[in-house]
């Protein structure tokens, strides 16, 4: 969002200004004192500390902020902004800058602090401090922070306080309405603290990845996505974006890269490479930026022969894919025998890409993919080629298919060899938008301005990103997440909506959210952009959790009108559940697809981790299909429930142990855990289990709800611990509320579980 300013000063005194000049004398330079600056920490507190102006963004709303004396926390005023509608004539949205026309010296703090409420409950879009309209050296801010109506105290981190010995940004914000309807926030008690409950938990440039960049002599490539995770005096952890000024960095080879104070890196040289790190404060920070390439191996030749799709990677050896290749603006492109099979490239397809006699420079040709590119691993794209003509350029560009040429990105590599196949290596690193989903290369030969074909014939093959597995299994990707930061891991990236709000809690990341107010499911929404295939069968896999009994809406669907979807209603409980969810993409097929979680139609918190998204029906998503968690009781009093749910450890091994001392109905002792049950379908369960004597235990499936029908059969426990493998089909029950269960209350001894897994036949 770009801003411009219009200002407004607010004076908390009046004073006489009165200048000594002293004329007459030469200073003594050695006994001239360093300018130093307040250290005022108050920014509100009734009323305006001392020479606060307050900027309104150009594009807000100007008149939407004021004091307020009827709604405070404490004392007789508060700052209130009116949030507009987002059709307001005079401006969609509130916000500004609050700055000192001098500077304060901050280094004696390390957290600003307020108070904050609404008249509904809302997500404020952005605030923090260190942005004025001059600089945003050590600008820091807040996403997404959900106020309530009721007054509470918020936290926002200074990252590098040593820095800030003139800082003049005091506070910041912008935000527009959740729902485009205009509502009140008040903001109180404004003020700057230095807290010893702060714990800096984690740092990161470059949103925590290991990133490649080429070495262009003279560029410059400014660092961008710096973070910290902190954990706050009550308990939540909150994510705060640090501008790159507040680290510390260090380039592994100065000729090649160096990093000014500010975080932009200059490419000083292109023979070898650098990697750039940094830290904050004393916390090393993850991710890096690597400038210019280590030599890399000739990368192996693709197989593809088992493919079921036209899919990375792409080796042309398949029979059965329909290779959707089309030449483009005068060049003939088609499927044929490789011409030359020695060398790097001994596979006995490749694709042919003719420059006939008078084609456009920029013929070429598009392979149009059915899934989108999968740049994990790295975002180096590695093609063999073989050329009748060195030394000439040949352009690499990825799109996406519905986008075009708006999304388009490309590199151009010139070739080095003739007649014999090479491999060509195209680094997009930097370039790729995180939001888009390439799904189409196009290949161009001989891409000179003007240069009209001659009939040259090229070809091309093992078409692999580096660092990704060369043989394309023919599982249609099964088993691979199709998403980014499931586990939340990564922290406020990948996903969007007004319900993403990543916490942290005994090292696990998970998304937190609290309805405070029930209306429409979609009103409170999680959401991750993916491709999505017609009619393809996909898997979503899932942790949720409650602070009550209540449901949210997960599936696929269009991210754009008429946002049809295919959803399943989930009932959530305090338990943590994995739920399994089989999807077909009836009429979402696009590139613009998403998963979603709806969850505004009831109050209470939400709770999701790991989610998984999975080409086919993989029976509970992962390339193993084991559909239980915490199997192994290793994890401790997680996922399962039941009164005889009660892990124990002994010499390092993780068990479920129960000592039942009144026999009574089998079920009045039990063991369980939740889990999405498909009717009619066949399972494999496997456990291990001993006892103290000989006595008998009921296990099987079911559901976790009246009438509770299941599918069971009694086992004859003895001391010798033995693997007990059940096939169960689930005949006229199954939903998202089901279980494995054990129910060992019909005898009195020990009964020991371990090793428990379930799996969809």
């Amino acid at each position: 969002m770009k801003y411009t300013f219009l200002n407004k000063t607010f004076y908390a005194f009046a004073k006489a200004v009165i200048l000594l000049l002293f004329v007459g004398c030469q200073p003594d330079d050695e006994n001239l004192e360093l300018a130093t600056f307040p250290t005022t920490a108050e920014i509100f507190i009734d009323g305006f500390s001392a020479g606060l102006q307050y900027d309104a963004f150009g594009e807000s709303k100007v008149t939407a902020f004021d004091v307020d004396t009827q709604n405070t926390f404490e004392g007789a005023a508060s700052m209130r902004f009116d949030i507009p509608n987002t059709s307001d004539p005079q401006g969609g949205f509130a916000g500004g800058v609050f700055s000192t026309s001098s500077g304060r010296d901050l280094t004696g703090y390390n957290v600003l602090t307020f108070y904050a409420r609404a008249s509904r409950g809302e997500t404020i879009n952005q605030i923090g401090f260190g942005l004025t309209f001059q600089g945003e050296t050590y600008r820091t801010q807040v996403s997404n922070l959900q106020v309530g109506t009721a007054w509470q105290k918020y936290y926002i981190p200074i990252p590098n306080a040593a820095k800030l010995t003139q800082e003049r940004g005091m506070l910041w914000i912008a935000e527009a309405a959740d729902n485009g309807e205009a509502y009140q926030l008040y903001i109180d008690e404004v003020k700057f603290e230095n807290l010893n409950t702060l714990i800096l938990e984690e740092a990161g440039i470059v949103e925590g990845q290991d990133r490649v960049f080429p070495a262009n002599l003279g560029s410059t490539i400014p660092v961008n996505g710096s973070f910290a995770n902190y954990n706050l005096p009550d308990g939540l952890l909150q994510r705060v974006e640090a501008a790159p000024g507040y680290f510390d960095f260090t380039s592994s080879n100065t000729a090649v890269a160096t990093v000014d104070e500010i975080g932009v890196i200059f490419v000083e040289g292109s023979e070898g490479f650098s990697i750039v790190t940094a830290m904050l404060v004393d916390v090393p920070a993850v991710g890096s930026i690597t400038v210019g390439m280590e030599p890399l191996p000739p990368s192996p030749n693709v197989d593809d022969s088992q493919a079921l799709g036209f899919t990375m990677p792409i080796g042309f050896e398949s029979s059965t894919v329909n290779y959707a290749i089309e030449g483009f603006e005068g060049a003939s492109s088609a499927i044929v025998t490789n011409p030359n099979i020695t060398g790097i490239n001994t596979t006995n397809t490749v694709l042919r890409s003719e420059k006939t006699q008078g084609s456009q420079f920029f013929a070429g040709t598009l392979l149009n993919l059915e899934a989108p590119i999968d740049f994990a691993t790295s975002e180096i794209l590695s093609i063999k080629t073989l050329s009748p003509k060195g030394d000439i350029p040949v352009r690499i560009a990825i799109e996406n298919q519905a986008i075009g040429g708006d999304s388009q990105v490309f590199v151009d590599v010139n070739t080095t060899a003739i007649n014999e196949w090479e491999e060509l290596l195209f680094n997009f690193s930097g370039q790729l938008d995180p939001n888009v989903s390439y799904d189409r290369i196009v290949i161009f030969f001989e891409f000179v301005t003007d240069l009209a074909g001659d009939g040259s014939t090229y070809y091309a093959d093992d078409f692999f990103v580096i660092g990704s597995d060369p043989i394309n299994t023919g599982e249609n990707n099964n088993g691979d997440n199709l998403l980014s930061n499931g586990d939340f891991e990564q922290g406020m990236v990948d996903w969007f909506g007004n319900a993403f709000n990543v916490q942290m809690e005994g090292g696990n990341s998970y998304n937190f959210a609290n309805v405070v107010t029930a209306g429409n499911a979609f009103d409170v929404n999680l959401s991750q952009s993916v491709t999505l295939i017609e009619g393809e069968i996909y898997t979503l896999t899932f942790d949720a959790s409650s602070d009550t009994n209540r449901s949210i809406i997960a599936g696929i669907g269009l991210n754009e009108n008429p946002f049809t979807s295919v959803t399943e209603t989930i009932n959530l409980t305090p338990t943590s559940q994995t739920y399994t969810l089989t999807l077909t993409a009836t009429g979402v097929g696009s590139s613009n697809g998403r998963v979603l979680f709806d969850m505004g139609a009831d109050t209470g918190v939400v709770a999701i981790d790991n989610v998984i998204l999975t080409f086919g029906d993989t029976g509970g998503g992962g390339s193993s299909g084991e559909l239980l968690g915490n199997g192994d009781f290793e994890q401790g009093a997680t996922v399962w429930e039941g009164n005889a749910f009660n892990v124990q450890t002994d010499g390092g091994n993780s068990y479920n142990f129960a000592n039942v001392a009144t026999a009574g109905n089998a079920f009045d002792v039990n063991l369980s855990q939740r889990l999405t049950i498909v009717e009619n379908e066949t399972y494999t369960l496997t456990f291990e289990a001993s006892s103290d004597g000989n006595r008998t235990m009921v296990v099987g499936i079911g559901l976790f709800e009246a009438p509770f029908t299941a599918v069971t059969e009694t086992v004859s426990l003895t001391n010798t611990t033995q693997t007990f493998t059940l096939t169960l089909t689930a005949t006229g029950f199954g939903n998202s509320n089901s279980r494995v269960l054990f129910d060992m209350g019909a005898d009195t001894g020990v009964v020991v579980i371990d090793n428990v897994s379930l799996i969809q036949n």
